[in-house]
C-alpha cells in the first residue's frame, strides 16, 4: 500500500562456455601411411556434439617418407557461437620399421677357406636399401679352415639406422667332407 512499483528490466548475459578441442596423439611405423587424425572434445553442454560447431582443421607435416621422430598434429580455426574454443595440438610419432637381416646359408668343403658371408634383407620401405643404412649388420662364424665336417652358426649382428630396428637371424655354414 505504501509503495508504487517502477519495474526496470535487467539483462541476463549468457557468455560462451569453454570448449577444448584436442588433437589426439597418434603413432605409425616408418614407411606407412599416416593414421586418421582425430579430435577429442571436452566441455560440450546441453547435449551438444561436434555437429553443433564448426570443427577445427587438423593436419600434420608428417608424410609416408618422414623419418623416425615426433611431428606436430596441428589444429586451426574452428568456432562455435555458444563456446569459446581452445585448441590443443597433438603429436604424431613415427616409429622404426622392423628390418629382418638374415645371414645367408653357405657351404664349403673341409680344409677350404670360409666363403664370403652375406646377408639378405626383408622389410625395407620407401625405396631404401642396404646403402641407406647408417651401419650395415656384420656376419661372423666360429668355423675356421681346420673346423670339422658339420654345421656352424653364421651370426648376423649389429646394424644401426634411425628408421629401422634390426631383427637379426642366424644362418648356417655347412662343412662337407673333402673329396
Amino acid at each position: 500500500d505504501n509503495y508504487a512499483f517502477n519495474n526496470v528490466d535487467g539483462t541476463l548475459t549468457i557468455t560462451p562456455a569453454p570448449l577444448t578441442a584436442t588433437a589426439e596423439d597418434k603413432s605409425k611405423t616408418y614407411g606407412s601411411a599416416n593414421p586418421a587424425l582425430t579430435i577429442a572434445y571436452s566441455g560440450f553442454l546441453n547435449g551438444d556434439t561436434e555437429a553443433d560447431i564448426t570443427a577445427p582443421g587438423i593436419s600434420t607435416s608428417a608424410t609416408i617418407t618422414s623419418g623416425v621422430g615426433a611431428y606436430p598434429v596441428t589444429l586451426s580455426s574452428g568456432g562455435a557461437t555458444n563456446y569459446t574454443l581452445s585448441l590443443v595440438n597433438g603429436t604424431l610419432t613415427v616409429n622404426q620399421a622392423i628390418l629382418t637381416v638374415t645371414a645367408d646359408d653357405r657351404s664349403r668343403t673341409y680344409g677350404s677357406s670360409n666363403p664370403a658371408l652375406t646377408v639378405s634383407y626383408l622389410g625395407f620401405v620407401n625405396g631404401d636399401d642396404a646403402s641407406n643404412l647408417t651401419t650395415a649388420p656384420t656376419t661372423s662364424t666360429a668355423a675356421t679352415v681346420t673346423s670339422d665336417v658339420g654345421g656352424y652358426a653364421i651370426t648376423a649382428s649389429g646394424g644401426v639406422d634411425d628408421n629401422y630396428a634390426f631383427n637379426n637371424v642366424d644362418g648356417t655354414l655347412t662343412i662337407t667332407p673333402a673329396p
